[in-house]
């Protein structure tokens, strides 16, 4: 039986020291049900207004970085767990892009985010749990606690 393609547990490479958790779930979670991690960074560029040569240059330089470092991300997780990972790379603001990305790709079936040492929400947490933001959902959000232990998802369940 050939395996089925479970989707892609999306998680948001925005720098936070929360990433690392939510990358770590959506590998393993991932790895459970025949799936992918979905790496999504955005690139807010249109801040930009400088001369045409310094702005494509900039605009280049930003890219090249963001690029190198979804890239890395997805290596580690291929070495570490075999997986290949779907890289969504959008220019403008990331909570747009992020819906965009929930709304048009159907095999997207989680975000999966973390929470901050305390368990304080982010703001992509905290956005998409306001009634504004609750509306741009279209998965289900995975809030990872901030003590959660990578190990917790091959525990037996009692």
């Amino acid at each position: 039986m050939p395996i089925q393609h479970g989707g892609v547990y999306l998680v948001v490479a925005d720098g936070s020291e929360e990433f690392e958790r939510a990358l770590q779930y959506a590998a393993d979670l991932a790895a459970l049900n025949h799936a992918h991690v979905g790496i999504f960074r955005a690139m807010n560029l249109r801040d930009f207004q400088h001369w045409g040569d310094v702005e494509e240059r900039m605009r280049e330089d930003i890219r090249l970085e963001a690029e190198k470092h979804v890239w890395e991300i997805a290596k580690r997780v291929n070495e570490q767990t075999g997986q290949v990972c779907n890289i969504y790379l959008e220019e403008g603001d990331k909570l747009d892009m992020l819906e965009q990305v929930m709304k048009s790709d159907d095999m997207v079936r989680m975000v999966i985010l973390a929470a901050g040492k305390g368990g304080a929400p982010g703001p992509l947490i905290s956005y998409f749990t306001s009634k504004k933001g609750i509306d741009k959902l279209h998965v289900p959000l995975m809030v990872v606690p901030a003590d959660y232990h990578v190990d917790a998802l091959d525990a037996p369940v009692e």
